[in-house]
């Protein structure tokens, strides 16, 4: 029952704040309420609990328990009598069809989560970092930077990790981390609703908003992974949903709820900069516009909580990198992590108009090669036209080459074809329907605004669709106006349908994490899927253990770790806690970048033998003056003992 230590607060905010909005259709509005309240205290008990050292599992349960106590506190003194609220609800009248709809929408969410619940974190960037990291946090009861060869554990914005760290310090397990993507995004196709209702969106203009939101593919693959993107995308969407709250009410609850969104989001992922960039424009200008000197005091209100929120992130970065939001190309000189390098090298009108063109592309995969081809073709021959070269290594990510693949249902490189196919068309019917009415065309704009810069500023790679995430969400409320407004009903009904039957693939034929295919999560062995059916990975690391066990009489509790900038460690973790127990330490030794800074600020570490990753040149590996030889390798993983031994 621990692990929902952390839930329940959630949801008795959630019937707090549905006082505050009596009515039927504003308990959507109070559940982003109680949402951003949570994420706040989540974010903040990490950050308090990290200073003392005291992240563990009584400290958090205890923490967790007093947020409960308070909660209910202003449940009873608020409330009075729940059960009121329970009497006072009445299902409203749906139409068949759009009954139909939301019963799509709770079987695409129930079948997302059955694979978040039965799989476990297996995508590479989970394998690398964002896994890794909370291992090392539980270890050292603090989120204080530690010695790694991956910087990425350190750098990069840690909220969606902080969350399955709350979760796996109670629960003793990682099987509820895939569970923070998957609320998120049920969150929001929840809050895009809102927004699609605040740009004047009907109750069947609003489903259509969540069913255009919920079968994303990209959106459907990443629903069950531990990857952000989803997260991001989540307090974004209340980010924006607040703004139109805040320019209207100008209130103190708005004007936190917003910041407190932004801040989230921010702590969640850094391409949160470039897509609030242009709604920020937005917020000032209609605040200001709207309530003059009081407006002043609500941004400041909401710059205040956002730098609130990220002050601990910002500070720790600074302190290693002398940069708040991340590495700089000075602290990439001279090590392996060069290829972290991603912004764009050159700013220019032909070279932001070679990424818009290649960031669509990246979409338009088919199941169909002379398909595939055609549309290659016609971007090289766009770019010959333009004169410069799709792979020009200035604008495109180190070692990768422009190509438009086959149909994908991996949730780093899969594509949205039909959800690019509506936004094209509803762009023109933006221009023709929506034209007039202010808030719809500030929105449309501030998300084609957000995409240029995105553009601009980043480097194409094939995984930029997961990225993209976020604009897609967003755009739902827009792509579902323009077919409301079309008055066609069996135009907008049909392509719901297709919509619907068009993600089912994806959503069974997850390429890491599949339920239909012959090895699929429900007949394969947990500890197998970690490994993405990289046997040899698999192999190779339970060798390592299996031997350092057998040859330290199963003695050795503190392991180096030798690895390149991107090698997957979180498997180690699993493989060595299920050979040693937990209790164990693993530290990175001989670590050259800049994270050896922090060797200083941890006891001295002389480990009873080092396993090293990706066959390194690792022979006669010193460690505090002790020298340890190659043991035996075996395909990715060297296992090295004492040269004594």
């Amino acid at each position: 029952m621990n692990i929902f230590a952390p839930v329940v607060p959630l949801l008795v905010f959630l019937l707090v704040w549905g006082i505050f909005y009596e009515a039927q259709d504003e308990w959507r509005r109070a559940f982003l309420s109680a949402a951003v309240t949570w994420g706040v205290l989540l974010a903040a008990t990490t950050e308090i609990l990290s200073l003392f050292k005291a992240i563990s599992f009584w400290p958090i349960l205890g923490t967790w328990g007093l947020y409960l106590v308070a909660a209910i506190l202003c449940w009873i003194k608020i409330v009075g009598n729940p059960i009121d609220l329970i009497k006072d609800f009445k299902m409203p009248n749906i139409p068949r069809f759009e009954f139909f709809l939301l019963g799509s929408i709770v079987f695409i969410a129930c079948v997302v989560g059955l694979i978040a619940m039965i799989a476990p974190p297996n995508t590479y960037d989970s394998m690398t970092y964002h896994m890794a990291r909370v291992m090392h946090w539980i270890q050292d009861e603090s989120v204080a930077y530690y010695p790694t060869h991956i910087l990425r554990q350190l750098y990069l914005n840690p909220w969606s990790e902080f969350t399955i760290l709350n979760f796996q310090v109670l629960a003793g397990t990682d099987r509820l981390a895939n569970l923070v993507q998957w609320f998120s995004m049920i969150g929001s196709a929840i809050g895009v609703t809102l927004i699609a209702k605040e740009l004047g969106a009907n109750r069947q203009g609003q489903i259509f908003t969540a069913v255009v939101s919920m079968t994303i593919p990209m959106g459907i693959l990443q629903g069950s992974s531990t990857q952000n993107d989803y997260v991001i995308t989540f307090w974004l969407v209340g980010f924006i949903y607040w703004i139109f709250i805040l320019k209207t009410k100008g209130d103190l609850w708005s004007a936190f709820a917003t910041g407190a969104s932004l801040g989230l989001a921010a702590l969640t992922k850094a391409t949160t900069y470039i897509y609030a960039l242009p709604f920020l424009i937005w917020l000032s200008v209609s605040v200001l516009k709207a309530f003059r000197s009081k407006g002043l005091k609500l941004l400041g209100l909401v710059a205040f909580v956002f730098l609130a929120i990220n002050l601990g992130y910002y500070i720790r970065n600074y302190d290693l990198f002398r940069n708040p939001i991340g590495l700089t190309r000075e602290n990439l000189e001279g090590t392996s992590t060069i290829a972290e390098a991603f912004p764009n090298e050159v700013f220019s009108v032909p070279e932001l108009t070679s990424n818009v063109v290649r960031n669509i592309a990246i979409h338009l995969g088919t199941p169909f090669d002379k398909v595939n081809r055609f549309f290659e073709q016609a971007v090289n021959q766009f770019h010959a036209l333009i004169g410069i070269s799709p792979n020009d290594p200035r604008t495109t990510y180190i070692g990768e080459d422009f190509q438009i693949g086959s149909i994908s249902f991996n949730e780093n490189t899969a594509g949205n074809l039909l959800h690019v196919i509506l936004i094209i068309i509803t762009i023109l019917l933006v221009v023709v329907y929506q034209v007039r009415k202010q808030d719809t065309i500030f929105y449309f704009f501030s998300l084609v605004i957000g995409f240029l810069i995105f553009c601009l500023y980043l480097k194409w790679q094939p995984w930029n669709s997961r990225l993209q995430l976020p604009l897609f969400v967003l755009w739902s409320p827009i792509i579902a106006l323009s077919i409301w407004s079309l008055r066609r009903k069996w135009i907008a009904n049909t392509i719901m349908f297709l919509l619907i039957l068009g993600i089912l693939p994806w959503l069974f034929l997850n390429s890491t994490r599949p339920l239909l295919e012959s090895k699929n999560i429900f007949n394969t062995a947990r500890e197998d899927l970690y490994f993405n059916r990289r046997s040899g990975l698999e192999g190779s690391y339970e060798w390592a253990v299996r031997t350092l066990v057998n040859e330290t009489n199963d003695q050795c509790r503190e392991i180096g770790l030798y690895s390149n900038w991107d090698d997957r460690e979180y498997p180690l973790w699993i493989v060595l806690q299920q050979k040693l127990g937990k209790d164990i330490r693993i530290e990175a030794v001989n670590v050259e970048n800049v994270s050896a800074n922090t060797y200083r600020q941890f006891p001295e570490f002389t480990p009873c033998a080092v396993i090293a990753l990706d066959r390194l040149p690792v022979n006669n590996l010193k460690v505090n003056g002790i020298a340890y030889s190659i043991y035996q390798e075996i395909k990715t993983a060297t296992l090295l003992l004492p040269s004594s031994k």
